[in-house]
């Protein structure tokens, strides 16, 4: 136990400055590739066989050959999924834990409220959200090389990189204005339904029967919930309302650019969810009146 006390020490002091949360991030965004592709050899790639290539029993009792060019095609796409999947569940399992006994977790004025000067605004944040925000900002760093090198490229790749790079900057950009309140909140309200997507998709690539259809809906129940309604109804208002009647007029501070900057980031963010609001109401309809499979209509 006393061994581990040195360096929780010294994590705790790197967050407890902006540039040290930096280098968590840095830190992070080159650690985040090894821990895939180890957990591609020794966890996701045997959970991926395990689940949906035949046995050898099945293979002596068949005389139909497996197509194992579409199952190794299958075995990378889970492999992807289970991945992101872990990632997020990670995430919000650590946002939740550092935000749910905050009260900006039920109440958006607590986002701005002790903030008296900007920028940066001047309130205490934990060290778990620093670390939150680290963990994020890292993710996020090294997916777009993921994406250009590593996962499968998709119809909406494009959309896809600007996804990343404007959260790159959101996070970056609400770090360094300490905006980390509700940047927590974002996080959560993005990452949940993300958890539900890849874990659908896990589910069509294994082939299983009635799961993705399950868990498909699930998703989509989560997406327009977070991602849809609390998105705008809740955070892209109190970004639009709160900071000006909380703090700018009552401090007498001029708010401007750093706040149209933040919103419209935010807005960005949002223009991006209608258009995959638009995929997923393609999806869902291939699945009531097709062939009964909620394909993924992003990919070729």
């Amino acid at each position: 136990m006393n061994g581990f006390e040195p360096h929780r020490s010294h994590i705790s002091t790197v967050l407890d400055t902006r540039a040290g949360g930096y280098i968590l991030a840095a830190g992070a965004a080159a650690l985040f590739p090894v821990l895939r592709v180890l957990l591609d050899r020794y966890v996701f790639m045997p959970l991926g066989r395990a689940s949906f290539f035949p046995s050898r029993t099945e293979l002596k009792k068949s005389d139909v050959k497996p197509d194992y060019e579409d199952l190794n095609s299958r075995l990378f796409k889970y492999k992807e999924s289970f991945w992101k999947a872990a990632v997020y569940t990670v995430l919000v399992a650590l946002g939740v834990y550092v935000s749910i006994n905050e009260s900006f977790f039920t109440d958006t004025r607590y986002f701005w409220l002790g903030c008296t000067e900007f920028p940066p605004c001047n309130y205490e944040v934990s060290r778990g959200l620093r670390l939150l925000y680290a963990l994020e900002l890292g993710y996020y760093v090294q997916a777009i090389p993921s994406l250009i090198f590593w996962e499968v490229r998709r119809k909406d790749f494009w959309e896809q990189m600007a996804h990343h790079v404007a959260t790159i900057g959101l996070i970056t950009y609400s770090y360094q204005v300490n905006f980390v309140k509700v940047g927590a909140m974002v996080f959560l309200c993005h990452d949940i339904n993300d958890i539900f997507m890849e874990g659908a998709k896990m589910a069509r690539y294994a082939d299983h029967k009635w799961l993705p259809t399950a868990l498909f809906a699930v998703f989509m129940l989560s997406w327009f919930t977070s991602r849809i309604y609390y998105f705008p109804v809740y955070v892209i208002r109190s970004v639009y309302y709160e900071p000006i009647e909380l703090v700018a007029k009552v401090y007498d501070i001029n708010p401007h650019p750093h706040w149209e900057i933040f919103l419209s980031l935010l807005c960005f963010l949002f223009a991006l969810h209608l258009y995959w609001s638009y995929l997923i109401l393609r999806v869902a309809w291939r699945q009531l009146f097709g062939d009964g499979q909620a394909e993924d209509v992003r990919e070729d």
